[in-house]
C-alpha cells in the first residue's frame, strides 16, 4: 500500500462535498422537469419520452461521475448519493412545481411564436401568389439557367 495514496477530507471540507451534493441532486431534479416539461408540451409518444428519459439517465450519469472526479477525488462516499437525493427530494417538494408553470408558460409562448411565424411566412407566401410573383421568379430562374448564345459563341457555357 505504499504507492496508494488516501485523500482525507476534513469535517470541513466533507460539509463542503454534502452541500455541493444537494446542489447536485436539485440539479437533476431541475433537468428532470425541463424534460418532463418538454413531453407535456408536445404530447410525444412512447418513443420520445423513452430518447427523453435516455437523455436524462445519460446526462445524469455523467454529472454523477464528473462529480465523484472533481469534488469526491474519485472516492465513494455514501453520504454524496444520500445528499444527492435529499437535494433532489428537496427540489421536488419546495421548487417542482413553480419551475414546471415557468417552463409550461416558456415552451407555451415559443410554441405561439412559431404558429404566428409560421403563419406569416404562409401570409407572404400567399401574397406572392396572388400577385403571379412565384410563377415570375420560376420563369426568370428557368430563364437565366439557360446558357446565352452569346457566351455559347464564345466557347462559355
Amino acid at each position: 500500500m505504499s504507492g496508494m495514496h488516501l485523500y482525507l477530507f476534513s469535517n470541513q471540507e466533507q460539509l463542503r462535498l454534502l452541500l455541493q451534493s444537494l446542489l447536485l441532486g436539485a440539479g437533476a431534479g431541475l433537468l428532470y422537469d425541463a424534460l418532463r416539461a418538454l413531453r407535456r408540451q408536445t404530447g410525444c409518444g412512447r418513443a420520445m419520452t423513452a430518447v427523453l428519459d435516455a437523455v436524462f439517465w445519460l446526462v445524469l450519469s455523467a454529472a454523477v461521475f464528473r462529480f465523484g472526479l472533481v469534488f469526491a477525488p474519485g472516492q465513494a462516499r455514501f453520504f454524496v448519493l444520500a445528499g444527492a437525493f435529499c437535494g433532489a427530494g428537496l427540489y421536488f417538494a419546495a421548487l417542482s412545481g413553480a419551475v414546471l408553470a415557468v417552463f409550461a408558460a416558456v415552451l407555451s409562448a415559443a410554441a405561439r411564436a412559431l404558429r404566428a411565424a409560421a403563419a406569416a411566412a404562409q401570409g407572404v407566401q400567399n401574397a406572392l401568389h396572388r400577385a403571379g410573383l412565384t410563377e415570375k421568379i420560376i420563369f426568370l430562374t428557368k430563364k437565366f439557367g439557360k446558357s446565352s448564345s452569346l457566351f455559347r459563341r464564345k466557347g462559355i457555357k
